[in-house]
Formats: structure tokens, sequence, C-alpha cells
């Protein structure tokens, strides 16, 4: 499961969330074709909206 900790973060939510994501993946924690949580449930386990997910994956 992935888990962030938001109370540290500066501007847009989705933004940290993105970079957060994608250090994860050029770092290693989550490899190629590794398929992420739905925006629903990784939502509800971050406690944000799913359009902040749906911003941050779309980044990707």
């Amino acid at each position: 499961m992935l888990t962030y900790d938001l109370s540290n973060k500066t501007g847009p939510l989705y933004v940290y969330l993105y970079q957060s994501l994608k250090k994860d993946i050029s770092e290693g924690r989550i490899l190629p074709g590794t398929k992420l949580p739905s925006k629903r449930t990784f939502a509800n386990n971050l406690g944000v909206s799913t359009i902040t997910i749906e911003n941050a994956y779309g980044q990707l």
C-alpha cells in the first residue's frame, strides 16, 4: 500500500503526490508495470479527494 506523509507538503497536494510517485518509480520502490491503486482506493487511504489523485496520476 502506498502511503505518504501529507503534513509536510508545500504547494498543491496533487503536485506533491505526483512528485512522490515519480520519485518512488525512479528509485525502484514502484516497479515498472506495477498497477497503481484505483483513484478511489488511494484517495480513501490518504484522506483526499479523487480529483486530487486523478490530477496526480494525470501528470505521470
